[in-house]
């Protein structure tokens, strides 16, 4: 899934930090669809799909490591999330 940020770190200095924001908001988008291609793997864009649930289909089917990107709003949460400072067993 890529919401074109940090998610967990965006998450962070939103919530513990009042909204300000440091190296985790991405100003220009990663192309993470011709990186995996610039490494020889299939990659797959849901987003660009005339029909998705037969591209993740096609994706899921692939022999060997495959891409299958998923954009997703900014704004959406990552769920367990270690606040800072805290271990991953402290997971809320």
């Amino acid at each position: 899934m890529n919401n074109n940020s940090l998610g967990l770190v965006h998450q962070q200095q939103d919530l513990f930090y009042g909204g300000r924001l440091f190296a985790s908001d991405f100003q220009t988008p990663v192309d993470f669809l011709t990186i995996a291609r610039g490494f020889g793997m299939a990659a797959y864009d849901l987003r660009s799909a005339a029909d998705p649930s037969a591209t993740l289909a096609r994706a899921l089917s692939t022999r060997g490591p495959c891409l299958i990107h998923a954009p997703i709003n900014v704004q959406a949460k990552v769920y367990p999330m270690v606040p800072p400072g805290a271990a991953n067993t402290e997971m809320s």
